[in-house]
């Protein structure tokens, strides 16, 4: 076994010689993924381990301690929450009717069909008659075309009965074959406030069903824990590509948007006390981490599944969410040039996306 040799450096803790975790294998699976079921490239964030020399902050850090506690900004200002039917996922069939969906605005820099026009435009889609749009006011929907390849989400989006058309206020088609984040500073390519796609990091209710989650997380904190500061460049790090209002927000905290959280792979999840589907989402945090992706009010969100989920599983999240918490830590030198930071991968990576189909 290796020996582990933990380095203290200020209110930072860096793992030497860290043993692979012992849930997974370094080899991957000759299996291949599809799109459709756990979307975007093999090189995405949402589908890299972290790396053995990945930097953590210590617990005494005080952002750090910002994660670990519900009360944020005042009682209950930044609690525990798992977003159970957060995000509706809808595959579409060549049976199912063409609907005309229009939008008062669409992704500048995403890839659109016959180019078209950015604002106040309209598409025909094949689209499901059980799609409803979540998230409150925020009106999330995420529809993936027959091909399985391609997804549209929304913002503020809505059915309008009497025409059977659907509006949104903000269209955004995504290659679930891509990154998942978007491409350059300051863009948007999909509908989370980090500038990414609202199925990055989404818990599926197939992978709770397996009790394995293979990819990272999303987290949505609330704005009481985001940093705070007078500029979009300030307030985030990368993968994120903008901040809420493109900088003109509440934020009042220190966690950047688009933080990588993870917890150590020293870390026996075995003594913690979790249920099947904690384990799963602690394994996940452990192997992949999670990306600070939205700004909530009053919550820190460290799961959101899509509709239909087993109650019981998504109870047992909510039973292991503070226990998972109390071990997270940020990640420091997540960078484009190391994507979950340095080194051979604590995990093994997830089977390769299926490029055909």
């Amino acid at each position: 076994m290796t020996k582990t040799v933990v380095l203290q450096l200020g209110s930072v803790v860096a793992l030497a010689g860290a043993s692979l975790l012992t849930t997974s294998s370094p080899a991957q699976t000759s299996t291949k993924r599809l799109a459709a079921d756990q979307p975007f490239a093999d090189t995405s964030i949402w589908n890299t381990p972290l790396g053995r020399g990945a930097v953590f902050q210590s617990d005494t850090a005080a952002e750090t301690a910002m994660i670990h506690s519900d009360d944020v900004g005042g009682h209950s200002g930044s609690y525990a929450w798992i977003a159970v039917g957060g995000v509706g996922v809808y595959r579409a069939k060549n049976t199912d009717p063409l609907v005309r969906w229009t939008f008062d605005r669409r992704s500048a820099t995403a890839p659109w069909p016959a180019g078209g026009v950015m604002y106040n435009g309209s598409i025909e889609l094949r689209t499901p008659s059980s799609l409803k749009f979540l998230g409150g006011s925020d009106g999330h929907a995420v529809l993936i075309d027959p091909t399985g390849q391609v997804a549209y989400e929304t913002w503020i989006g809505k059915w309008d009965a009497a025409n059977r058309t659907i509006h949104a206020t903000y269209l955004v088609r995504v290659d679930l074959k891509g990154s998942g984040i978007a491409s350059g500073e300051s863009r948007s390519e999909g509908i989370r406030g980090f500038g990414g796609s609202l199925l990055g990091g989404l818990v599926r209710c197939e992978e709770l069903r397996r009790g394995e989650i293979p990819h990272a997380v999303a987290m949505v904190f609330s704005t009481t824990m985001l940093r705070k500061s007078p500029t979009m460049a300030g307030q985030k790090v990368w993968p994120a590509s903008m901040s809420d209002g493109g900088g003109k927000n509440n934020y009042q905290g220190l966690v950047p948007m688009g933080a990588l959280i993870g917890i150590r792979p020293d870390v026996d999840l075995s003594k913690l006390g979790l249920t099947r589907e904690g384990l799963a989402l602690a394994n996940a945090y452990r192997r992949f981490g999670g990306y600070v992706v939205d700004a909530s009010i009053g919550s820190e969100t460290l799961a959101v599944t899509e509709p239909g989920c087993d109650k019981q599983a998504t109870s047992n999240l909510f039973t292991d969410v503070r226990k998972i918490r109390d071990k997270l830590a940020r990640v420091l030198n997540n960078s484009v040039a190391t994507p979950g930071g340095p080194g051979q991968r604590v995990a093994a990576t997830p089977p390769p996306l299926d490029t055909t189909r």
